[in-house]
């Protein structure tokens, strides 16, 4: 069926009351395409609005459509789904290719920045669906196609995005940094460290912490794979630390390894 890009564009923009250059950096036509295409399928049936943006990514509210609506496993919200839309033109991509390199999933990567993008997505979408497979708390992942991705929606009751835990701090933080350190030793199982595991891409829902932005996560026989856990490490004990949380980083990295 051929496609008015330019009529549906405007019930885009309109329905989302979108900033100009939120439409210059995202919605070209391939991305267009794919919402149709999700449509079409009844994975959406809206596009509402922009929930936050990060150095790569614009990621929107979207209401699901028949396929997926009143699905509730694990935390999904039966409404809602959140779409991720990389940005090809303004993304870090050079920051993208340190994560990829070296991942022996994605050899065959192109250098364009075209290319970096759509296998950054399509790495997003496999490491989700491995953490969900394994228990880590993640949104589950629908659908991905080039550079967007549909997952689960991490909000509350009103359908309000969940807030990152460098907003609102940990519920209880005991409990909190024992589920965070569980999840990485659950990773870690399947053979992923995140990568680029803080505050900033952690969400608080019901007063657990739900891991986001596991695109830059690798396996174990990444190059930089020890480096990054060491990392990670720190950043959790140290954001803890905050709180009254005690941990001693070879112990925490014992625990997660299995070797404790």
């Amino acid at each position: 069926m051929p496609l008015d890009e330019y009529s549906f564009f405007e019930k885009i923009r309109k329905r989302t009351k979108l900033e100009r250059k939120i439409e210059s950096e995202v919605f070209d036509r391939n991305v267009l395409l794919t919402i149709v295409f999700m449509m079409d399928h009844k994975f959406v049936s809206t596009v509402d609005f922009p929930i936050s943006k990060g150095k790569e990514a614009y990621v929107f509210r979207t209401s699901k459509g028949d396929k997926l609506k009143g699905k509730k496993r694990n935390n999904a919200d039966p409404e809602f789904a959140a779409l991720k839309i990389y940005m090809i033109e303004t993304s870090h991509f050079r920051h993208m290719q340190d994560y990829i390199r070296g991942d022996p999933r994605f050899r065959k990567v192109s250098h364009s920045k075209q290319q970096i993008v759509y296998e950054w997505t399509r790495k997003e979408f496999r490491n989700l669906k491995l953490c969900n497979e394994a228990g880590v708390h993640v949104p589950e992942p629908y659908y991905f196609k080039d550079n967007t991705l549909l997952m689960d929606y991490i909000g509350d009751e009103e359908g309000n995005p969940a807030p990152s835990l460098k907003k609102v701090g940990p519920p209880d933080p005991k409990k909190n940094f024992k589920q965070i350190v569980t999840d990485m030793k659950k990773m870690y199982s399947i053979g992923l460290i995140h990568g680029d595991l803080s505050e900033y891409n952690i969400l608080v829902k019901d007063g657990k912490l739900f891991i986001i932005d596991v695109g830059q996560s690798v396996l174990l026989d990444h190059p930089m794979a020890e480096e990054f856990l060491h990392r990670d490490v720190k950043n959790i004990i140290n954001y803890f630390s905050k709180y009254g949380v005690k941990a001693d980083f070879e112990k925490v990295m014992k625990e997660i390894k299995g070797k404790e």
